[in-house]
C-alpha cells in the first residue's frame, strides 16, 4: 500500500543536505527531513538545472520582446 500526503508549507526559507544523506527543508518554523541517495540527489540536480534554465531562457525571450517592441514605438 502507498500512502502520500500533499503539505502546503508556504515559503522555503532554509536548505540542508547533511553528509549522511539526509535531506531537510524549512519553511519558518515547520521542517521536512528525508534520505535522499546520491543517484536521486543527482537527478534532482539535473532537475533544478534544466527548470532554472527554462525560466532564464523565458526571462530573456520576454526581455527581447519587450526591446523589440520598444524599438517599433521608437520608429513610428
Amino acid at each position: 500500500m502507498k500512502v502520500s500526503q500533499h503539505i502546503t508549507a508556504g515559503a522555503l526559507t532554509d536548505h540542508w543536505i547533511s553528509y549522511d544523506g539526509t535531506f531537510q527543508l524549512s519553511f519558518g518554523s515547520d521542517e521536512i527531513s528525508f534520505g535522499i541517495s546520491e543517484d536521486q540527489l543527482r537527478s534532482l540536480s539535473k532537475r533544478l538545472t534544466e527548470r532554472i534554465q527554462d525560466i532564464e531562457d523565458r526571462r530573456i525571450e520576454k526581455q527581447d520582446a519587450e526591446k523589440k517592441e520598444e524599438q517599433d514605438l521608437e520608429l513610428v
